[in-house]
């Protein structure tokens, strides 16, 4: 079992849920698997009882997820436990959004899947899901929580753009929107980076280089050391630019007029 392959295709399955898309997650789901839900009381015993519960459940509901943290660890080669924890908004037709941190562990295995055909090969399957406990469950939920307690109301901005997928220095992985992303800064002798978000720092393997190569798009690379995010400028002078958070970065006079002039122009096309 691949468990990179397996953190990354948990945090697909859970973003697709979080579009309403939850097939795929329920189908990866084992025959006999177990799901413990986010409130107090909530258990479901096998893929088919999940996946009539789901179908049962009639909701108008809509959700923002935030930045994905994604940790994934084994004992064996045929198991592995994936860790995933984001914070996200649930927005409700007639009610305020609330926002919760939520943790999902997967325990997934190796499973023998015999095909329509008779044949049969080894796949992926989830054992375990459980999801931490933030809440109360009404007594009129089954899955999504449509009767919250007023305590737990909140606001959260929500959050959207594309996403970008980095390998953290732990053996995480973070999926990251990029509309969170301030700035990003060359560490450890330019050989990894620190991504500087809305939500705290990120410490990545990933060079600034070949960052600025993946999503050269998306950020302004001021400096050899520093990509910059043109949302989060603020002012651009000689030879420094000023983000929002108050962070200046320098920015090199051979390179200053073309920084400049491509930061203008991308300002004035987020205001169009």
């Amino acid at each position: 079992m691949n468990q990179q392959l397996i953190a990354d295709l948990s945090a697909e399955l859970i973003m697709k849920y979080y579009e309403n898309d939850y097939m795929p997650f329920l189908m990866h789901m084992d025959d006999d698997a177990l799901w413990y839900g986010p409130a107090e009381g909530q258990f479901i015993h096998g893929r088919d009882e999940m996946i009539r519960v789901w179908n049962s459940e009639k909701h108008e509901l809509k959700f923002s997820l935030g930045n994905m943290d994604v940790v994934h660890i084994s004992s064996h080669a045929s198991y592995c436990d994936v860790m995933l924890s984001y914070h996200v908004t649930t927005h409700y037709p007639d009610h305020d959004d609330i926002t919760l941190y939520q943790r999902i562990l997967l325990t997934w295995c190796e499973r023998t899947v015999e095909d329509g055909d008779g044949s049969k090969a080894k796949e992926p399957r989830i054992l375990v899901c459980h999801i931490s406990n933030p809440h109360a469950k009404h007594d009129d939920d089954v899955i999504y929580p449509k009767n919250f307690h007023e305590v737990y109301r909140g606001y959260r901005e929500p959050p959207h753009g594309r996403r970008i997928h980095l390998h953290g220095m732990d053996r995480s992985d973070h999926f990251i929107l990029t509309d969170t992303v301030i700035y990003i800064a060359a560490s450890h002798g330019a050989k990894h980076s620190i991504v500087h978000t809305t939500d705290g720092e990120v410490e990545a393997a990933s060079t600034v280089t070949s960052l600025a190569r993946q999503y050269g798009s998306l950020f302004l690379r001021c400096h050899q050391s520093y990509l910059v995010n043109p949302e989060y400028i603020r002012s651009i002078r000689r030879f420094r630019v000023t983000l929002s958070d108050g962070t200046e970065l320098p920015v090199p006079e051979k390179k200053y007029t073309a920084f400049r002039d491509r930061a203008v122009k991308l300002m004035k096309r987020e205001k169009e």
